[in-house]
C-alpha cells in the first residue's frame, strides 16, 4: 500500500540519492529544483517497489504523480494505478514532469495515453563553453551589456557567498521582493525558500556568489548546485536599475563554478514569461529539455 509523506527539509538525505539517478538533466530532479518549490506544489513522496515517486499539485490544484524512479518501474506504475483505482488517489491518474526518456517507460505499461507538452516549463540547457566564451553574433548584445557595466562600474567585484555575507544577501533579497510591484504568492514563496537555502547551504549542497557594482553595493546574487556533468543555476536575482548586472552576474557565476567535469549549464525554465523567454533564448541554448504531462491513461 502506498503511503505518501510530506516533503520536508529534513528528508533531503533520504531523497537525494534517488534524485541523482535521474539521467535527463532536468532541474525538477535536483535538490534545489525539488525543495525550493515543495510547498508551492504541495510535494509528497513515497517509495514504491524500490522507486521514488512524488505526488504533487499542478495547474488548478490537480493531483499528479511523477514517473517512478530507481527500482522496478513497471511494478511502481502498477501500484500507482492500483492506488488511484482504489479511490485513495484524487481524480484520474496523470503523470507530470515526464521527460522524453520517461515516455517509452509509460508506453510500456499503457496502451493509450495523451501526451501534452508543457513549453512554459522546458529547461534551457547550454554548453558550458558557449557561456564561457560568448563568441559570435549571437552573444553581441550580452558582450555589449557586460562592457557597459564594466565601464560605468570599473570597480565592480564578484564574491563567493560565505557565512560572513549571508546576512547581506538576506537583506538584498528582501529589498528585491519589496521593489517588485508585481510580486504574487509564488514570488513570496520562492523568496521564503531562497532564505531557507541561504540558511542551509550545506544541506542543500548549494553554493553561490554575489555581484557588487562598487565597494559594498550589492546588485545581484546567484545560487546553484552540481549534478553529474551539469551546473544548475537555481537563483538569479539582480537589480535591473544597473544595466548589464544580469549579464555580468550570469557569466561571472558560470566562470566561477564551471570546472573540468562540467559540460552543461541548466538555467531552468522561463515560466511562460515572454521577456525571460527572449533572454534565455538569446544565450543560444544547445537544447530545450522538454517536459510533459501525461493523462487519459489506458493500462494494457
Amino acid at each position: 500500500m502506498l503511503e505518501f509523506k510530506k516533503l520536508t527539509l529534513d528528508t533531503i538525505p533520504e531523497i537525494a540519492p534517488y534524485l541523482e539517478l535521474h539521467p535527463q538533466r532536468m532541474t525538477d530532479w535536483t535538490i534545489g529544483g525539488t525543495y525550493i518549490w515543495r510547498d508551492a506544489f504541495k510535494y509528497e513522496y513515497a517509495f514504491v517497489a524500490g522507486n521514488l515517486v512524488f505526488r504533487l499539485r499542478i495547474f488548478d490544484d490537480e493531483c499528479a504523480f511523477t514517473v517512478p524512479l530507481g527500482g522496478d518501474r513497471q511494478e511502481g506504475m502498477r501500484l500507482i494505478q492500483e492506488y488511484c483505482d482504489s479511490c485513495k488517489g484524487e481524480g484520474k491518474l496523470q503523470y507530470t514532469i515526464a521527460g522524453e526518456a520517461d515516455l517509452p517507460v509509460l508506453e510500456s505499461f499503457y496502451s493509450d495515453m495523451e501526451v501534452c507538452e508543457e513549453r512554459d516549463y522546458f529547461d534551457y540547457l547550454y554548453e558550458a563553453n558557449e557561456l564561457l566564451e560568448l563568441k559570435g553574433k549571437a552573444h553581441r548584445s550580452t558582450r555589449n551589456n557586460i562592457n557597459r557595466f564594466n565601464r560605468i562600474y570599473p570597480f565592480n567585484s564578484f564574491r563567493v557567498i560565505d557565512e560572513d555575507i549571508i546576512p547581506e544577501v538576506h537583506a538584498f533579497l528582501d529589498r528585491f521582493v519589496e521593489a517588485d510591484t508585481e510580486a504574487n504568492e509564488a514570488t513570496l514563496e520562492e523568496a521564503s525558500k531562497i532564505h531557507e537555502v541561504l540558511d542551509n547551504m550545506e544541506l542543500y549542497r548549494a553554493f553561490g556568489a554575489v555581484l557588487y557594482a562598487e565597494d559594498d553595493l550589492m546588485v545581484g546574487f546567484s545560487l546553484g548546485e552540481y549534478t553529474g556533468d551539469t551546473l544548475f543555476v537555481h537563483v538569479e536575482k539582480a537589480n535591473t536599475n544597473y544595466r548589464g548586472a544580469y549579464q555580468v552576474l550570469m557569466t561571472s557565476f558560470v566562470r566561477e563554478f564551471t570546472n573540468e567535469k562540467i559540460v552543461y549549464i541548466n538555467r531552468e525554465d522561463d515560466a511562460g514569461d515572454p521577456g525571460l523567454r527572449k533572454s534565455k533564448l538569446s544565450y543560444n541554448p544547445v537544447r530545450l529539455i522538454k517536459k510533459y504531462t501525461v493523462k487519459n491513461l489506458v493500462p494494457k
